[in-house]
């Protein structure tokens, strides 16, 4: 082999390993996304019971993720990335085989689905804490490498569900548990073997300098992260419209569409018709921004992007029949997708270095604050106002969210040239 090809693998085989060990785990914790619920009924019969197990979990991830920020600096990114992913294992594991053995009582099986989840946040944090030097590494524009990786998710979300429902009907609902503890420990060795350890000693040195993580204590450095968060006049604007955007998505996929599938189209499988065609949008729209994005600036695909998808929830309100609305729903999820990898791009080149890891478990802490909030407060609007008056009031939510953001000054630290500081390091240990 050419020894040029064969460096050129090299620089890429952190990347490829770091995108395979994504897909395999999200494979595997989208189909105990249906285990899970599944099994809680089974073994329970209540759906109160299986309802509660949801909602704890759920809560318990959101504070956890929060107050794990700096344990995310502190162990460095590829040890956070291998310990979520065997702690995520082991507890989906636990669950059957206390079950087989007799010894799976509620509490029990609440604490395990509270432990499965705990270090989700933090483990998406460390991936996208990876993701800058090894896309460096691999000559890969950030945001390319940004979108792959969501791309691999959505995929693997899209298919996830679908695999486990399948696997549950055909296996039982404890072996898609053993499969899912299997997929994390497979991701976690994939990382642990595949992701090279980058940084050194002088890095490490240099982080501690610039965050204090070498001086001060745990509670220090959590408010730390907040105090950065709040100075910074990017990271606030970021986590606003995000915390606004994930209310709409909410309200709109979890409420919305779901009202309209059940009163107008008649059937839940319309509503599994319309989350598909939304989901392969996005995965296209992925793609394409993989391909071209690092060519378009950052604000305005970031802008662009929330605004065609405000202008096309509004077509909705005349109620389409379902191929149309499949139809709107796939260019929609094909516009927005670049939404996420824009995000995340951004925060990586601002959130200063030695901080990543408090700075973005807080923004994804309060930005998932607005998904229950979300869809509570739709409920009540459709029930009060009607289908149609709620899709055109989302729609002008989303476009009014757009205009706050183009009218922020601090959005145009988005194109900024950063060449002359360092990015995220790939590790600090």
């Amino acid at each position: 082999m050419n020894p040029g090809l064969r460096q050129e693998r090299g620089r890429k085989a952190g990347f490829v390993a770091l995108l395979g060990a994504v897909a395999v785990a999200a494979v595997g914790e989208a189909m105990m996304i249906v285990a899970v619920p599944w099994f809680v009924l089974e073994t329970t019969g209540s759906v109160a019971q299986t309802g509660f197990v949801v909602a704890v979990a759920s809560v318990g991830a959101g504070v956890t993720g929060f107050a794990a920020g700096p344990l995310v600096d502190r162990a460095g990114f590829r040890a956070t990335a291998v310990t979520s992913y065997l702690v995520g294992g082991a507890a989906a594991a636990a669950i059957p085989l206390l079950h087989a053995a007799g010894r799976l009582d509620f509490p029990a099986l609440l604490g395990l689905v509270l432990v499965a989840s705990l270090f989700d946040i933090p483990g998406v944090t460390a991936v996208s804490g990876l993701v800058p030097s090894l896309a460096r590494a691999a000559s890969v524009p950030l945001e390319r490498a940004n979108a792959l990786l969501t791309a691999v998710r959505q995929i693997s979300q899209l298919c996830g569900p679908t695999l486990g429902g399948l696997a549950v009907a055909l296996m039982g609902t404890a072996q898609v548990l053993l499969v899912d503890a299997a997929a994390c420990a497979v991701a976690a060795l994939v990382v642990a073997l595949g992701v090279p350890v980058m940084a050194g000693r002088r890095a490490r040195a240099e982080s501690e300098s610039e965050a204090g993580g070498g001086s001060g204590g745990y509670t220090a450095q959590l408010r730390d992260g907040l105090r950065t968060l709040r100075r910074h006049p990017l990271l606030r604007a970021l986590t606003a419209s995000s915390t606004a955007f994930n209310g709409l998505d909410s309200a709109f996929s979890g409420v919305v569409l779901v009202t309209y599938a059940y009163q107008y189209l008649g059937s839940a499988a319309s509503l599994g018709v319309l989350l598909t065609a939304f989901g392969a949008g996005t995965a296209a729209g992925l793609f394409g921004y993989a391909a071209a994005g690092h060519r378009i600036g950052r604000r305005r695909t970031y802008l662009t992007a929330g605004c065609c998808a405000g202008l096309l929830i509004a077509p909705l309100a005349a109620l389409p029949p379902l191929p149309v609305a499949a139809g709107l729903l796939a260019l929609l999820g094909a516009v927005a997708a670049p939404v996420a990898p824009v995000r995340m791009t951004a925060l990586q080149t601002s959130v200063p270095d030695g901080r990543y890891g408090r700075v973005v478990t807080a923004v994804d802490t309060l930005a998932l604050t607005a998904v229950p909030l979300g869809s509570a407060a739709a409920v009540p609007l459709v029930a009060g106002l009607g289908l149609r008056p709620a899709l055109l009031l989302i729609s002008a939510a989303y476009l009014a969210v757009v205009a706050a953001c183009a009218w922020t000054p601090a959005f145009r630290m988005m194109d900024e040239k950063l060449e002359s500081r360092k990015l995220t390091a790939i590790d600090n240990v």
